[in-house]
C-alpha cells in the first residue's frame, strides 16, 4: 500500500508540473539526444557504408565541379538529391560534408524528439505519458543508431513526423496553413526518400475520410495536398529519366516472397522493444500485450460513448489526433512489404521500418492516453503505476545500450559495416593510397573504401569496382589498357564481396606489383593478354612453387604448416579440400613493444590481423596456400590457428616468437 502511494504521489507531481517548465523539459531531452550522437561521432565522424558513399561522393563532386555524380561517375539517381545537397551546402559554408553529416543528423534527431514532445503536450491529457513517451524516443536504441550514421533516415523521419503533426493540426482547427505546412513537409520527405510516397498516400487517404466535410471540399484540400507534395518528386524523377533511362536507378529485386517480409517486420518490431540476446518468446509476448492494451483501449473508448469532436465537427472518440500517424503506420507497412522485395536486393530492416518507429509510439500513446481518462483513479493509478514501471525498465534497457555502444565507438568508430573506423584508419593500404596519389583510372575490389580514404587526395576521381569473374574481369582489362595509358588495381584484403584472391591477380601477363602491403596490393596494368585458364592455373602452380622455395622456417606444423620469410607468413596445406579452408584464421600479433600498438588496439595487448581464406588464400590443384603481411614494428610472438565462432571451438592453434 505504501508503494502504491509513493508512485501514485509520483504521477500527481508530474501531472502538477507547469506546462512552461514542462516544454522546457522536453526541450532539455531534445538536447540531450542531439548531444548524445555528437558525442558518439566525435572521435570518428559518422558511421559510412556504401549508400553513404554514394551521397558523401556525391556532394563532393558537386563542389569540385564534377557534377551531380557518385565516386563512380554514375548520375544520382538510387536516391534523392536533398541529403546530398544539404551536404554541399556545409561544403559552401566551409563544413567539410563529411562533418556536416554529423551536424545535420544529430540536430535532425534533437529535432525529432522535440516536435513529438511538443505535440503530445497538447493532444495528451496525461503528463505522466507524454513525458514517458518523449524520454522513450530520447533513448531509442534504432533513432540513436541511424543518427549516427550518414545517412537519410534522420532527416526522413523528422520530416515524415512534422508532416503528420501538421495532418492532424488540420484535422483539428482546419485552416490553410496547417494543410499547406503538412504538403511541404511531405515533400521534403520524398525528396530525401523515394518511399516518401506512402506519406503522400496517407495524406491523400486522411483528407479522404474526413466525413464531416462535403466531399469537394475534401477533393479540394486533396488537390492542394497532393500538388503541392507531389510536384517536386515529379522534377526529380523526369531528371533521372533523362540522364539514366530509369526512374529511380537501377535496382534487383531480393525475390522474397510475402510471408518472408512479414516475418522480417516481425523480427524488427521485437528487436525494437527486446535485447537482440533476449528469447524469442519474450519479444512475441512484449508484442502480444501491446496489441491487447490497444483492443481493450479502443473497445473501453467505444463502449463508453466518449464521443467528443474537434473543432472540425469530426467524431472520433477523442481520437482525431492519432488518425494521420495510424493511417501512414498502416500505408507505410503495407508499402514496404509490397515493393521492396521486389525493387531491393535486401531484406526488410530495421532501417526500412525506422519511419513508423514514431508513428506507431505516439499512436499507441494517444489511444492509452484516452483510455486513461474514462477510467476511475484506481485504475488510471494502477495503469499509470505500470506505464511508469515499463518505461524507466525500458529506457534503463536502451540507456544502456547507447552507453555501451557510445563508449565502443569513441575507441574504434562505429561498429558494423563502417568504412570509417580504426582498422580503416590505421590501414596499410589506405595509408599508401592517402600518402601516394594514383594518377590514372582506378579500380578496386571495394570501390566504396578506397575512394572514402582517397577523397581529399583526388577529388572528382572516378573509382570503379571490377567484375568478379576472372574471365570477365581479363576481358574487362584489355579493354582498360587499350582506353587509357595508365590503369591501376587497388586490391583490398578482408573485404566480405571478393570469391577470389590477389594470387589470381598478380600472375595474370601484363600485371606489375607497385605496392604490397599488411592487407592490400596496388597493382599496375599494362599489356593484358586473353584469360587462359590453363595456362593461369600453370602460373599459379610455378608461382606458389617458388614461393615455397623461398619460404623460412617452418614455424608451425599442425593441420596447416605456416613459414617464416622476413614480414611474410606463408599457410599452406596439401592436400586441401573445402572444411580445411572454412572458419576464421586466427592471426594475433603482440609487439615487443605495447606502445607500438594502433591505438584502437593498445587495450587488447595485441593486434588483431584474422582472415578467412575466401579473402587472402588461393587454391592450386589440391593446395591451398595464404600469404600475409605483418606489420612493420618489432614483434614479440604470433598466435595463430583456425576458430568456428559458431561452435566457439578452436580447430587447432600454435604460437611462436616473432623472432627479428
Amino acid at each position: 500500500m505504501a508503494l502504491s502511494t509513493i508512485k501514485c504521489s509520483a504521477i500527481a507531481w508530474i501531472a502538477r508540473f507547469r506546462r512552461d517548465r514542462f516544454m522546457l523539459l522536453i526541450a532539455l531531452l531534445a538536447g540531450l539526444g542531439t548531444a548524445h550522437i555528437l558525442v558518439r561521432t566525435a572521435t570518428y565522424g559518422a558511421a559510412v557504408n556504401s549508400d553513404s558513399m554514394r551521397f558523401l561522393s556525391t556532394a563532393m563532386n558537386f563542389l569540385a565541379g564534377e557534377g551531380w555524380r557518385d565516386f563512380a561517375g554514375q548520375p544520382l539517381a538510387t536516391w534523392p538529391p536533398l541529403f546530398p545537397l544539404l551536404l554541399a551546402v556545409g561544403g559552401w559554408v566551409g563544413i567539410e560534408p563529411l562533418e556536416a553529416s554529423r551536424w545535420i543528423n544529430a540536430a535532425a534527431f534533437g529535432l525529432t524528439i522535440f516536435a513529438a514532445g511538443g505535440w503530445l503536450r497538447f493532444a495528451l491529457r496525461s503528463r505522466l505519458l507524454t513525458l514517458a513517451a518523449t524520454v522513450a524516443i530520447a533513448a531509442s536504441v534504432p533513432l540513436a543508431h541511424f543518427a549516427s550514421h550518414l545517412l537519410t533516415e534522420p532527416l526522413f523521419v523528422l520530416f515524415t513526423l512534422l508532416a503528420l503533426i501538421r495532418l492532424a493540426a488540420f484535422l483539428h482547427r482546419g485552416g490553410r496553413t496547417p494543410l499547406l505546412w503538412a504538403a511541404v513537409f511531405t515533400a521534403l520527405a520524398t525528396l530525401t526518400r523515394y518511399p516518401g510516397v506512402a506519406l503522400i498516400g496517407a495524406g491523400v487517404l486522411v483528407l479522404l475520410v474526413r466525413r464531416a466535410l462535403p466531399l469537394a471540399v475534401r477533393l479540394k484540400h486533396i488537390v492542394v495536398f497532393g500538388a503541392v507534395s507531389s510536384i517536386p518528386l515529379a522534377g526529380v524523377l523526369t531528371r533521372n529519366w533523362a540522364v539514366s533511362g530509369t526512374l529511380t536507378g537501377r535496382q534487383t529485386g531480393a525475390g522474397q516472397s510475402p510471408s518472408d517480409s512479414l516475418s522480417q517486420v516481425v523480427d524488427v518490431f521485437r528487436a525494437w522493444v527486446v535485447s537482440p540476446h533476449a528469447p524469442d518468446w519474450l519479444g512475441y509476448i512484449l508484442w502480444m500485450a501491446a496489441g491487447l492494451v490497444v483492443v481493450l483501449a479502443g473497445l473501453g473508448l467505444g463502449m463508453s460513448g466518449n464521443k467528443e469532436k474537434d473543432r472540425s465537427g469530426s467524431s472520433l472518440f477523442g481520437l482525431g489526433p492519432a488518425l494521420p500517424f495510424g493511417v501512414f503506420a498502416i500505408s507505410y507497412l503495407a508499402f514496404m512489404v509490397a515493393v521492396v522485395p521486389f525493387t531491393v536486393h535486401q531484406i526488410i530492416d530495421s532501417r526500412y521500418l525506422l519511419p513508423i518507429y514514431v508513428p506507431l509510439l505516439l499512436t499507441v500513446v494517444l489511444l492509452l492516453d484516452r483510455f486513461l481518462s474514462i477510467e476511475a483513479a484506481a485504475v488510471r493509478c494502477a495503469v499509470a503505476s505500470l506505464v511508469l514501471l515499463a518505461t524507466l525498465a525500458h529506457v534503463g534497457f536502451s540507456a544502456q545500450r547507447n552507453l555501451i555502444l557510445t563508449a565502443r565507438t569513441w575507441i574504434a568508430g562505429y561498429p558494423g559495416w563502417n568504412y570509417n573506423t580504426a582498422r580503416w584508419q590505421h590501414s596499410a593500404i589506405m595509408n599508401y593510397i592517402r600518402e601516394n596519389p594514383i594518377d590514372g583510372k582506378v579500380y578496386s575490389n571495394n570501390a566504396f573504401l578506397a575512394w572514402f580514404w582517397d577523397r581529399d587526395a583526388a577529388p572528382g576521381k572516378y573509382w570503379k569496382k571490377f567484375p568478379l569473374w576472372l574471365p570477365r574481369l581479363a576481358r574487362q582489362m584489355m579493354q582498360w589498357t587499350e582506353d587509357d595509358t595508365d590503369v591501376y588495381i587497388v586490391w583490398i584484403e578482408n573485404m566480405s564481396e571478393q570469391n577470389y584472391d590477389a594470387m589470381d591477380l598478380r600472375v595474370l601477363p601484363g600485371v606489375e606489383v607497385v605496392a604490397e602491403l599488411a592487407d592490400g596490393l596496388v597493382l599496375r596494368l599494362t599489356a593484358v593478354e586473353p584469360f587462359d585458364a590453363k595456362g593461369h592455373r600453370a602460373r599459379k602452380q610455378r608461382y606458389v612453387d617458388q614461393l615455397l622455395a623461398q619460404a623460412g622456417e617452418r614455424v608451425v606444423h599442425s593441420v596447416w604448416d605456416v613459414y617464416r620469410t622476413g614480414r611474410k607468413l606463408t599457410y599452406f596445406k596439401e592436400p586441401c579440400v573445402p572444411a580445411d579452408v572454412q572458419a576464421k584464421f586466427v592471426l594475433h600479433v603482440v609487439p615487443a613493444d605495447p606502445a607500438d600498438l594502433p591505438a584502437h588496439r593498445k587495450r587488447y595487448g595485441f593486434d588483431n590481423l584474422g582472415f578467412y581464406f575466401d579473402g587472402c588464400g588461393g587454391r592450386v590443384a589440391d593446395q591451398c596456400v595464404v600469404i600475409v603481411q605483418l606489420p612493420a614494428y618489432a614483434i614479440g610472438r604470433i598466435r595463430v590457428g583456425q576458430w568456428i565462432s559458431e561452435r566457439n571451438r578452436t580447430l587447432w592453434e600454435a604460437e611462436f616468437s616473432g623472432g627479428r
